[in-house]
């Protein structure tokens, strides 16, 4: 008897971590948005808008929890009140966020929230005119690394067997300062809207 219990134990187990292997799916995509972005740390800074682009990968852990990371083109930084001026910022970021879904599988119609980090390397920063962004001495003026925390919610949509519509609206908020000078201490923020379709690889 003893045997049987242990055995029944032991496939009672396994039935229910393949079920979890199988309620774990993977999908990939495309997505566009919007940043509307400027710093922390100055008050004659404007809200400044730009494009985001790039890819995503959903892994979703079971029914409710989820990861997500992006790699994306940026445009960020900032316009000002005293000119019309710009200070446009090109990155490219890596987020990962952890996601929790509302609602069950087999619902269309999936609203979620979802927090997490991210990491930022500066390709460019320009002017209005697309003069390069310098310190006096002729140095950059803005730090070629950025890092910060995103928190936002969005929904999925479905559209097909295993086809989202994945829109994200959060806010981002640097950690660092961006730039090199001594006498600033400029954080990145903002607000982005993306809009992807994911596709399932798993």
């Amino acid at each position: 008897m003893k045997i049987l219990r242990k055995l029944s134990l032991a496939i009672a187990v396994a039935v229910s971590g393949l079920n979890t292997l199988q309620a774990q799916t993977t999908s990939i995509g495309p997505l566009l948005g919007v940043n509307v972005s400027t710093f922390t740390g100055e008050p004659n800074t404007k809200p400044l808008a730009g494009i985001a682009v790039g890819g995503f990968i959903n892994h979703s852990i079971d029914e409710h929890f989820g990861v997500n990371a992006k790699l994306i083109y940026s445009q960020m930084g900032s316009s000002y009140t005293y000119n019309d001026d710009i200070n446009r910022l090109h990155y490219v970021q890596f987020p990962v966020t952890g996601v929790y879904y509302f609602g069950k599988n087999g619902q269309n119609f999936r609203p979620k929230v979802y927090a997490g980090l991210y990491a930022g390397s500066l390709l460019s920063a320009n002017h209005k005119s697309g003069d390069v962004v310098v310190e006096t001495n002729g140095n950059p003026y803005y730090k070629k690394a950025d890092f910060g925390g995103i928190l936002g919610l969005g929904f999925n949509y479905l559209l097909s067997p295993r086809t989202w519509l994945n829109v994200d609206a959060g806010y981002n908020g640097g950690f660092l300062d961006v730039t090199t000078s001594e006498a600033t201490d400029f954080k990145n923020k903002g607000f982005a809207l993306n809009v992807g379709i994911s596709f399932p690889i798993k």
